[in-house]
Parts: structure tokens; C-alpha cells; sequence
């Protein structure tokens, strides 16, 4: 039987889709930089390749790690994932020089047909111009961070999965824009007074303070999702609040000041003379290493996908409710489901059991899952055993159950461990799935 610390560990859960485009941009910048490393050494540095992983590897970690599969539960953990999205991929990215090793990692007639007349299109060039305009950059970046985290946002990111993939896509889009004007990548050039920069930095430090301090040290939860799910660790919804506001200004103001005051010294010092570098004539990329290269770059995000499409799937409680928990025996029990009504078909259950004494996760319970049919119809229950091979988060057990008929259905889920026993039991409201005009699915009674 697993420990704790190993459910929580082996609490991964790789998207497919999201997996397979980081390691083709992963792949295609290697390819790219290591024919630009040969010809322009002193630019393309082995620090900029380590730059680039490293950001995609921390991008992978915070979207598939046990950090994604708990952030229900845990406020603190929510944000520390919006940290990683805002704070620490992508600067590591855009230290890495990336736009040109992309360009050249890309097929030929990709470069000279798709991606380079689209990035020269003069809508594009000044689509660019405006984002990156730091005064523009600094509004974006602004308005993701407060936008998100306003309760009823926040709360909806937390109900739908699509609204969550939202919210992430805008930390990480809006943040590499604003990362843009401090870092200016090469070849890109900056279009503003270098001595606005700290201004810059301080102000989106500001805001990050400003936001952070407003959930450290308010006297009431803003997210009611965290006062409605079973706490983990023993952790208060209150003190989870709190501690994810630190976390927020810890590590937005390392973000934010230290490269403001490396700037400023930067500004203060004498310029170094400039040395004239002489560029090494670029060497024949060798066959063998461009077609390895672009070979896993289109094999290794196909396996990715595969393995996510093939790969028995997981249950994942976003979008998820309590639908109902209590003390039973010796346990807490909580279970996880889809709001009613429900659909008929596949119905899908989470289950997490804890101690009731100490809020501890309870590992070695059996759990079984039973569902009555609504009266009239066949009276035989539907049974299942629920597993945490079968969650993503692996302190839960979870389960799919058929409910092929509209109508009330009884739930009831049962644990047992030794002489051990508890079980709860709710009602579920199961509505007929119908076909609307247009093809569109609704629901009916």
C-alpha cells in the first residue's frame, strides 16, 4: 500500500495535446540552435538551449504534474501553478533567443512559405509592436493576474475545464509579452527608454503586491469552492488562502525587483567597448543529426498523442462538485460528480476517505460504488469497484457507473477496511439525453 507522500508523487497526468506540441517545439529548437550554435557560438550559447528546456519543462510540470491534479483542493497549490505559468517560464524562454532556432528548426519550405511571410505580414509585425509596447504589456499582464483571480472568475475556471485552459493560456501569453520588453530576445530591438524599465518592473510588482496582500490578510475566504471540498494537510481554507498570498509576493517580488535592480546597476555602470566579433563561417549541418532531429520531432509528439488518446483515461475532478460527504465509522467520506442534472450514460465518481480524527488520507479502504435504479424500472443495482488507478489524483478512488434512463437514481458508496465500515448514500437527478435541431445534444426530463 502506497504512503501518502507516493499517491500525491505519482499524481501525474500528461495531456496528450499539451505534451506533444512542448516536445516538438522542444525538438525543433534543438535542431535549430545547434546548426546556429556552430556559426554564431558566442550567441547561441549552451545557457540559451538550457534556457529554453528548462522553461518547457517547467511549462510540462506545472500543466501535468501532481501541482495541476491538486489545485481543487489547495488555493496554495492553484497559485504556485499560476507562479510557474507567470513568473518562471517565460523569462527562461525568452533568455533562450527563441524566434530565430525555431525558424531555422522548421523544415525549409515551412520557413520560407508559411512561417516567414507570416511573420514579416505587416498586420502581424504591427500586432507585435503593440503588445510588446511596454505601457500595452504591462495593462495585459495587469488584467490577467487581477482579472483571474476576482472571485467569480476564479470560480469559473474552477467549475469548467475549458474556462481553466483559458485561464492559463492568458498567464502564459500575457506574461511572455510582458517578459518581452525586459529581456528583448535577440534580434528584436527595444523602442523605449532603457531607464523605464525599473519603472516598468516596480509598477507590475505593485499590482502583484497590491493582489497578494489582499488575500493574505483578509479576514474571509474568497473562493467558496475551498470552504465546500475536504481539506487536505489539516490546512484551514483561511490559512490555504493566506499562505497562497505569500507565495504570490515571495515569488512575484523576486520576479519583479531583482531584475529591476540588475537593470538599474546595468544602467549605471560604464559601458564595456564594444568588441567586434568575428563570426565563424557556418559549418555543413550533418545529415544524419538534421534527420534524427526532425524524425522524433514528428514521432515523439505522434507517441504523445498516442499515448494520451490509447492510454486508459483518468478521472479528473475540474469542473467537478461535492456532491456529498460526511462521517461515517471511523471515516470522512467525500464524493466528487458532475452537478445535476446528470446525463444518462457514463456517470463518472470520485471518492476521497480520510480519517475522521485526524483528516488523514485513508489509502487502504476498499471502496464500492452502487447505484439503484429510479422505481419501475430493472431493480438489480449497478455495481463498481472504484480504484486510484483510475483517478488522477491518486488519493482519490473513482469509478464510471452506466446510468442508461432518465430519472432518480440512488447513490451510495460504501468503505470497508478490516472490521472498518461507513457509507453514505444521495440522491441523483438523471436526465435523457436528446437530440436538438442542428445536431447539438441538450438534455430532458
Amino acid at each position: 500500500m502506497p504512503s501518502v507522500a507516493q499517491a500525491v508523487l505519482t499524481s501525474w497526468s500528461f495531456p496528450p495535446w499539451i505534451t506533444a506540441l512542448n516536445l516538438l517545439t522542444t525538438l525543433l529548437y534543438i535542431r535549430g540552435w545547434s546548426a546556429l550554435h556552430r556559426a554564431m557560438p558566442g550567441r547561441f550559447t549552451v545557457y540559451r538551449l538550457v534556457s529554453f528546456v528548462g522553461g518547457v519543462a517547467i511549462l510540462e510540470v506545472a500543466l501535468a504534474s501532481p501541482i495541476d491534479a491538486f489545485d481543487p483542493f489547495l488555493l496554495t497549490d492553484h497559485m504556485l501553478q499560476h507562479m510557474l505559468l507567470m513568473m518562471i517560464v517565460p523569462p527562461l524562454v525568452l533568455l533562450s533567443d527563441p524566434v530565430i532556432p525555431l525558424l531555422h528548426g522548421l523544415p525549409r519550405w515551412a520557413t520560407r512559405n508559411v512561417a516567414g511571410p507570416f511573420l514579416r505580414s505587416r498586420t502581424i509585425s504591427a500586432i507585435g509592436r503593440l503588445l510588446t509596447y511596454p505601457p500595452i504589456s504591462l495593462l495585459l499582464v495587469s488584467a490577467a493576474m487581477i482579472g483571474w483571480h476576482l472571485p467569480a472568475p476564479y470560480e469559473l475556471a474552477l467549475r469548467s475545464p475549458g474556462w481553466h485552459e483559458v485561464e492559463h493560456a492568458s498567464f502564459l501569453i500575457s506574461s511572455l509579452v510582458f517578459w518581452w520588453p525586459v529581456v528583448q530576445p535577440w534580434p528584436s530591438r527595444p523602442r523605449w527608454n532603457p531607464w523605464m524599465l525599473p519603472v516598468y518592473l516596480l509598477l507590475a510588482d505593485f499590482v502583484n503586491s497590491a493582489l497578494s496582500a489582499f488575500l493574505a490578510f483578509s479576514d474571509h475566504v474568497f473562493y467558496p469552492s475551498y470552504l465546500a471540498v475536504p481539506r487536505l494537510g489539516g490546512i484551514s481554507a483561511q490559512n490555504d488562502q493566506v499562505a497562497a498570498g505569500a507565495i504570490m509576493w515571495v515569488i512575484g517580488s523576486f520576479a519583479f525587483l531583482i531584475p529591476a535592480a540588475a537593470i538599474t546597476v546595468r544602467l549605471l555602470s560604464p559601458a564595456p567597448p564594444r568588441v567586434e566579433r568575428q563570426l565563424r563561417p557556418p559549418l555543413p549541418e550533418s545529415r544524419i543529426l538534421s534527420s534524427s532531429l526532425l524524425a522524433m520531432a514528428l514521432i515523439l509528439p505522434l507517441a504523445a498523442v498516442g499515448y494520451g488518446l490509447l492510454a486508459p483515461e483518468k478521472l479528473d475532478i475540474d469542473g467537478d462538485v461535492v456532491r456529498m460527504q460526511g462521517v461515517s465509522g471511523p471515516f470522512h467520506i467525500s464524493v466528487f460528480t458532475v452537478p445535476d442534472p446528470v446525463p444518462s450514460g457514463e456517470f463518472d465518481v470520485a471518492v476521497l476517505i480520510q480519517d475522521q480524527g485526524t483528516s488523514a488520507a485513508v489509502l487502504d479502504g476498499a471502496v464500492e460504488i452502487t447505484v439503484q435504479p429510479p422505481e419501475g424500472q430493472n431493480p438489480n443495482p449497478t455495481i463498481a469497484k472504484a480504484t486510484r488507478e483510475r483517478a488522477a489524483n491518486h488519493l482519490l478512488e473513482a469509478a464510471s457507473i452506466d446510468l442508461p434512463s432518465a430519472g432518480t437514481w440512488e447513490l451510495n458508496v460504501s468503505v470497508n477496511r478490516g472490521d472498518e465500515r461507513g457509507s453514505i448514500a444521495s440522491k441523483v437527478e438523471v436526465a435523457r439525453v436528446t437530440k436538438v435541431r442542428g445536431g447539438e445534444v441538450g438534455l430532458g426530463h
